[in-house]
């Protein structure tokens, strides 16, 4: 095939593209990313200013469940890879596959507009235009902070956790977090062994996934065992049943009762969250009513000052190189209009990879979006005759599985969403 691909991002999501479409037998394709290396957010904060990586974060997803499936991880690493180990891996990926000689690195995307049936002009920072006949959108979304507005003008130090490196100056400081997904659990529990006081307002309870389970195996492995096709009751029941035998009751620490059923929400899996609640190194606060000062008051009644203030508030969803009209076509406010959060309804010639937010690894995911994506452009996969009507019934189903709100827009379930995926590929 002749005709010219642009792949947006040469992280994971990207490399996973550009290895399934060479594989598929195409060879004109441009892989471009703003950064000096391929990896995306991996590269940490050094590599990627955009980067939400902190100097502790490790995976969340054990390392034979995070793997592509032709390119397993070292036996010699263990179960939870830290973030270098995660770059070590997607770099080397790019070496195994030969795909550096698709990357251009150091280029920045700033526009890509659509002039007509297989045609986009692209230009990128510094003027320069290219011409290609498809793009795939392979940006992540995990690099435009979502800020919140707080009630009232904090006087202390006050960051976005894509901001947060370590806890190292906060020593002799009181600290409060707001949020407590994984992102900001692990600030909680690396803040808590250096500050005075680690506080975490929440406006809801969440059910703690901790990383190990029986016999001391990763949790999301037992789950995929025995678990993940079962009824959706059983499951619930017995996934509850795990983590009170593992974790203990969560309210028992000064956790918030969840106001939702398990799996409602994105998983938060952490080991060391309730073990420092446990030891009264970390504290939980309810809503925010008014900030003065340093001085923060709480829905129930209480205050405390704070030196410092993070909110692990989440990631916009963003993609600054499309025209606000054509974002509209299929970015609602209920959800995201595309099919399989890959498809676009109106266009055959635009796609995205790794727009999907998993109870699981998302690379795994990536890979098969993009195999899919590839049989598409070799012709050899349809798209439903019921499109927009198949598109509103999944918005509809992610709605009803997932607590409305914004950073479930794109939330699937790793199991249901990957067994689609590969009956869509035999086909």
């Amino acid at each position: 095939m002749k005709e010219s691909i642009l792949i947006i991002g040469a992280g994971p999501s990207g490399l996973a593209a550009l290895k399934a479409l060479l594989e598929a037998g195409f060879k004109n394709i441009k892989a471009v990313d703003r950064n000096a290396a391929v990896g995306g957010l991996w590269l940490g904060k050094k590599g990627n200013p955009l980067s939400p990586v902190y100097d502790s974060l490790n995976i969340i997803t054990s390392k034979k469940l995070s793997s592509f499936s032709d390119f397993p991880m070292p036996d010699e690493w263990q179960e939870y890879i830290p973030n270098y180990r995660v770059l070590q891996y997607h770099q080397s990926y790019a070496d195994q596959f030969n795909l550096h000689p698709y990357i251009q690195l150091n280029t920045e995307v700033k526009n890509v507009n659509r002039t007509g049936k297989k045609s986009f002009e692209v230009t990128y920072t510094g003027g320069n235009k290219e011409i290609f006949n498809y793009v795939i959108v392979a940006n992540g979304h995990h690099f435009a902070p979502n800020v919140i507005k707080l009630p009232g003008n904090f006087e202390g130090e006050l960051l976005h956790a894509q901001d947060y490196i370590n806890p190292l100056k906060w020593k002799d400081k009181n600290v409060l977090i707001i949020g407590a997904g994984n992102s900001g659990a692990d600030i909680a529990a690396d803040t808590c062994k250096y500050a005075v006081k680690t506080h975490v307002s929440l406006r809801r309870g969440y059910y703690i996934i901790p990383k190990f389970s029986f016999f001391g195996k990763p949790s999301d492995m037992i789950y995929q065992k025995m678990l993940a096709w079962q009824p959706p009751f059983f499951k619930k029941i017995f996934s509850k049943f795990i983590i009170r035998f593992f974790v203990g009751k969560e309210t028992d620490a000064g956790m918030l009762k969840p106001d939702h059923d398990i799996f409602q929400t994105h998983p938060l899996v952490n080991s060391e969250l309730m073990y420092f609640l446990k030891h009264n190194r970390i504290f939980i606060k309810p809503s925010i009513r008014k900030i003065e000062g340093k001085t923060v008051y709480f829905s129930d009644g209480s205050s405390q000052d704070y030196d410092v203030i993070v909110m692990a508030t989440g990631y916009k969803i963003s993609f600054p190189f499309f025209e606000q009209e054509f974002i509209d076509t299929f970015y609602k406010e209920d959800g995201i209009y595309l099919y399989q959060l890959v498809f676009h309804p109106g266009f055959e010639d635009i796609f995205f990879v790794g727009l999907v937010q998993p109870d699981g690894n998302i690379w795994i995911l990536s890979e098969l979006q993009s195999r899919l994506i590839a049989k598409k452009l070799k012709g050899n996969f349809k798209l439903p005759k019921n499109l927009k009507q198949q598109i509103e019934r999944e918005v509809r189903q992610r709605n009803q599985t997932f607590l409305s709100t914004k950073r479930h827009l794109i939330e699937v379930n790793i199991y249901k969403y990957q067994k689609m995926l590969k009956k869509l590929l035999k086909h």
